[in-house]
């Protein structure tokens, strides 16, 4: 249920607020939600809605893209690797 309910206000979020605050929201959602699929989501609907038609390097979708599933996965090897996360038996030192 709270899961749900975080996708609300995200989807809501990306339609009323800049891309940063949506992103920033999305990554507090991934170190809260266990492979939380929507920041990818919503990444791609934020490019979607605010992708110009431009010659410029930065603009290729496919990089975006890609630097969007790099970022995605960076972030869950950061949610598997934090101390506050692991479970209890994983800790090397009590």
């Amino acid at each position: 249920m709270k899961r749900i309910f975080f996708d609300i206000i995200l989807f809501i979020c990306i339609f009323v607020f800049p891309w940063w605050i949506v992103i920033t929201f999305s990554v507090v959602g991934i170190f809260i939600f266990k492979n939380y699929y929507e920041f990818l989501i919503s990444c791609i609907i934020i490019e979607v809605l605010s992708t110009t038609k431009t010659q410029n390097i930065h603009s290729k979708s496919f990089l975006v893209y890609l630097a969007i599933v790099i970022f995605y996965l960076f972030i869950q090897y950061l949610h598997d690797h934090i101390l506050l996360y692991k479970n209890q038996n994983e800790i090397p030192y009590k």
